[in-house]
């Protein structure tokens, strides 16, 4: 436990936030449902709908119905604005929807974050703990190269039994089976953690 580092795992923490695809997705997620509030606010013009009609001088000319010598001549330009009360009572649940959809993405986000976090601390833990079984492995490896050099030094010299030959070989044997299964154990453990990381574990400091 003491060569765990706290520090060291903020920064692989923090590696895995900058690197790893889902947290940017989700954060791009968040980014989208933040235009979508801003879109949903200016949607509120579309309840306004601006119109005009452009007439030649003396194209149109209306009479009153009720008064034959009264003509309306309608020259240039006419423009009018028409307002929507329907769509603009459905903007504000709009907005609203919208700003839900960001708390959302939020939520999801600091969902990833924490699940990052312990995805990182648990492949380090599991590396730190490869380390240190391949220390054990290694010493039990030299350990057991002694041993068996001392009998076989004694069996060559008629000191020990060929049974004790043979357990010290059995056991050197083991030794070392052991120490590449520990190896192979801390590369998987360290590919594991660069692969949550994006980067080399000797690139991180």
């Amino acid at each position: 436990m003491t060569d765990i580092s706290e520090a060291y795992i903020a920064k692989l923490v923090a590696r895995a936030e900058a690197n790893y695809p889902m947290f940017k997705a989700n954060q791009n997620k968040i980014n989208a449902a933040e235009a979508n509030v801003g879109k949903a606010k200016m949607s509120y013009l579309e309840a306004l709908t601006f119109s005009y009609i452009y007439q030649p001088n003396g194209v149109n000319t209306l009479n009153d119905a009720g008064n034959k010598n009264s003509n309306y001549t309608f020259n240039g330009i006419q423009a009018g604005v028409y307002f929507n009360l329907g769509t603009f009572l459905e903007k504000p649940y709009a907005v609203k929807e919208a700003k839900q959809q960001v708390e959302i993405a939020n939520n999801e986000q600091n969902t990833y974050y924490l699940t990052i976090t312990a995805e990182v601390k648990r492949r380090y833990y599991t590396y730190v703990g490869a380390i240190a079984l391949l220390k054990y492995a290694t010493q039990s490896t030299v350990d057991a190269q002694s041993l068996f050099n001392e009998m076989k030094n004694k069996f060559g010299k008629g000191e020990a039994t060929f049974d004790e030959y043979t357990k010290a070989q059995t056991n050197l044997t083991t030794a070392y089976q052991a120490k590449v299964q520990a190896e192979t154990g801390l590369l998987i453990a360290k590919a594991g953690v660069e692969e949550f990381v994006g980067e080399k574990l000797e690139n991180i400091r």
